[in-house]
């Protein structure tokens, strides 16, 4: 609207001025004028003199104000409007946030809780019976637990600007093959195939090894989560401007087109609320993007719902 105004509007309104007042001096020229007196051309010549010297006037003293003054009107409305926005798009951020941990805290904690009495119980009446079983319950519920407190503080760190990296030489195979050793035994309890491939050479680089372990541990937890079945391939190799790639693929759910843009940001997640299906915080790859820019690292996603995705890791020299 207040482009309309501004390209439209206020030229009109500057011309209607200027309009009125020739016609209006020239007016008061023929009234004031006999007739054998009479000359239009003196009176043309007179009425835009008069015009030149009365608009310059009016619009130094009173149109620019004017529209200085809406123009400094729409500025702060947009800046209000901008602000409101940003407040509600924080509120809605800190609801969603509070729903997720409270789910995400909760729910493990229920677990230990449960668990715990039951171990108590069988303990006293039935000694070493189905012990083993609850107490890996109580180790899960646990571990969730503090993957959940460990995400959180990191994400502030990260957002401050409190984490401190640091800087060493890195052999990424050797990170690779011991996170693959790790997670071997959780895809296969799944029945995934889960296969690594490393190109040959070396593959050193200078960054921060617990966040470049962070990154991958994210992305090959991710992978099996989200996966039900088929497999997830692990390839480490070098690109066609020979900068190191890791690219993580899985078989899995696939994310959205509509929800691409919005993966990265923090408790951010497609499916919200008690009634998803896959258990998370949200936090994880707001955690990738802000160790993959501690170490220099581009990542880039392709995905497609229902199909599966690939999260390519590409360390710039």
């Amino acid at each position: 609207m207040y482009k309309i105004f501004k390209r439209h509007l206020i030229p009109s309104y500057f011309g209607i001025i200027l309009l009125s007042i020739f016609a209006t001096h020239s007016v008061l020229s023929l009234m004031h004028t006999k007739l054998y007196n009479f000359s239009v051309l003196e009176m043309l010549i007179d009425s835009l003199l008069m015009t030149g010297i009365v608009f310059p006037a009016l619009y130094f003293y009173f149109l620019r104000p004017l529209t200085r003054e809406i123009t400094e009107r729409k500025k702060t409305q947009d800046a209000l409007e901008m602000a409101k926005e940003k407040a509600e798009l924080a509120d809605r951020l800190k609801t969603e946030f509070l729903g997720q941990m409270s789910h995400e805290i909760r729910t493990p904690i229920n677990q230990i809780l449960g668990y715990a009495q039951i171990i108590k119980e069988i303990a006293i009446v039935e000694p070493e019976t189905e012990l083993l079983y609850y107490f890996e319950k109580l180790e899960n519920g646990s571990r969730r637990l503090m993957r959940t407190i460990e995400s959180i503080l990191e994400m502030s760190q990260l957002k401050i600007g409190a984490y401190t990296p640091l800087l060493v030489q890195i052999d990424l195979k050797s990170v690779l093959d011991d996170l693959y050793s790790i997670y071997l035994k959780k895809a296969q309890e799944k029945g995934l195939i889960i296969q690594r491939n490393i190109g040959d050479g070396d593959y050193f680089i200078i960054g921060d090894k617990y966040g470049v372990e962070q990154v991958f541990r994210h992305l090959i937890e991710n992978a099996i989560i989200f996966t039900e079945q088929g497999e997830i391939r692990l390839v480490l190799d070098r690109n066609e401007k020979h900068l190191i790639t890791l690219s993580i693929t899985d078989t899995g759910v696939g994310i959205s087109e509509e929800f691409l843009p919005n993966i990265f940001q923090a408790f951010s997640q497609e499916h919200q609320g008690y009634t998803r299906s896959y258990e998370g915080n949200g936090i994880g790859l707001a955690l990738v993007n802000g160790y993959c820019s501690i170490n220099n690292a581009d990542v880039i996603v392709y995905s497609s719902k229902g199909k599966g995705s690939t999260f390519e890791i590409v360390f710039n020299e």
